[in-house]
């Protein structure tokens, strides 16, 4: 049986990818080590047809033509074999004795009912000179070593927000809410943490530094030079993002989960509104008058729900000013953990 499908899209990754896939293999044969080749140009295709010939039964290789990220994702969806999915991208890695945990943590609950439909875990940030260099918990609202729903949860700081290296979703529950991601676009993965969370009803956390995320290179898509470059997909997502669920259907949802998902749209816009003022041409103020009109137009309610909450109405704060104290706590943010 195969307990957890790991997904590895790669575009171009010939430099890098064998070091994310052998952090993979620790998990043995109950990881289901799934790679999708996006059309790739380089050794990429080559170097995953040989690690798949060494690893049978452990690792595949899935060859199609570029559809971007979430595509990748997509495809991994619907051909995972695991009982829980997770995504590693193929310039990071994750820890062999967190791995391991987390395996024990599915093959405790197979055959139980219920089921965690998600499973939380701590992640690090690397560096091209050190591993680990900034590390991000989620034990301020999580226990770990029990099943907990979002009642029993504690409550979000609005400040916490889960990134796409802490979640673990159930396989089935993604097939079952059909959750299907955009294509040839970047940062959709804002979508696929956000709109899978009101199926989610029970949560495991672990409490280790499973996954980490490396950041530095200067071509990755996370580098503000690349995103003002994509500064329309950027726009796109958070407006695809946030237009998911109405505020009518939000408030039906769990108190702290509800909470959650405002602040983590709030957040979204706050992100998305500094990265478009940082542009500083008129490209970037048509960007967020488009979005803003977008959520609107979707839902009033949700509209000035966001424009309310703490986080929103620092994208909307008045004049040169208002838009300059935005950029400043945007790059005061990630600074703090040495991501820029």
């Amino acid at each position: 049986m195969k307990l957890l499908t790991l997904l590895v899209p790669c575009y171009n990754s010939q430099d890098y990818m064998e070091r994310c896939i052998q952090s993979l293999l620790p998990g043995g044969d109950e990881v289901d080590i799934l790679i999708v080749d996006d059309g790739s140009k380089d050794k990429t295709g080559e170097i995953a047809d040989r690690l798949a010939s060494q690893n049978p039964g452990i690792v595949r290789v899935i060859h199609q033509e570029n559809g971007g990220h979430g595509s990748g994702l997509n495809v991994g969806i619907a051909n995972a074999l695991g009982l829980y999915y997770k995504t590693v991208d193929s310039d990071d890695r994750l820890e062999a004795d967190a791995l391991k945990c987390l395996l024990d943590m599915i093959r405790s609950y197979v055959g139980k009912e219920p089921v965690p439909d998600m499973i939380v875990n701590d992640y690090v940030y690397d560096r091209p000179e050190k591993d680990s260099v900034f590390s991000v918990t989620y034990h301020h609202v999580f226990k770990p070593d029990r099943l907990m729903t979002w009642e029993t949860a504690r409550h979000f700081p609005i400040w916490k927000q889960f990134m796409i290296h802490s979640l673990t979703y159930r396989t089935q529950m993604l097939r079952d809410m059909h959750l299907e991601l955009p294509t040839h676009t970047f940062y959709e993965d804002n979508i696929y943490i956000y709109r899978p969370l009101p199926h989610v009803k029970y949560i495991a956390y672990l409490h280790k530094p499973l996954y980490g995320y490396f950041i530095g290179r200067s071509d990755q898509s996370v580098h503000d030079d690349v995103i003002l470059r994509r500064l329309d997909q950027c726009t796109s997502i958070a407006e695809q993002m946030i237009t998911s669920y109405t505020l009518e259907e939000l408030n039906q949802l769990p108190r702290k989960l509800r909470s959650y998902m405002l602040n983590n749209a709030s957040g979204q816009l706050f992100t998305t509104s500094a990265l478009q003022y940082i542009d500083g041409h008129e490209r970037g103020e048509q960007c967020n008058r488009h979005m803003w009109k977008t959520i609107y137009d979707y839902d009033p309610a949700l509209y000035k729900k966001l424009r309310r909450n703490l986080l929103g109405m620092t994208t909307v704060l008045p004049g040169k000013v208002g838009k300059k104290l935005l950029v400043l706590a945007y790059r005061t943010g990630r600074r703090l953990i040495n991501f820029s």
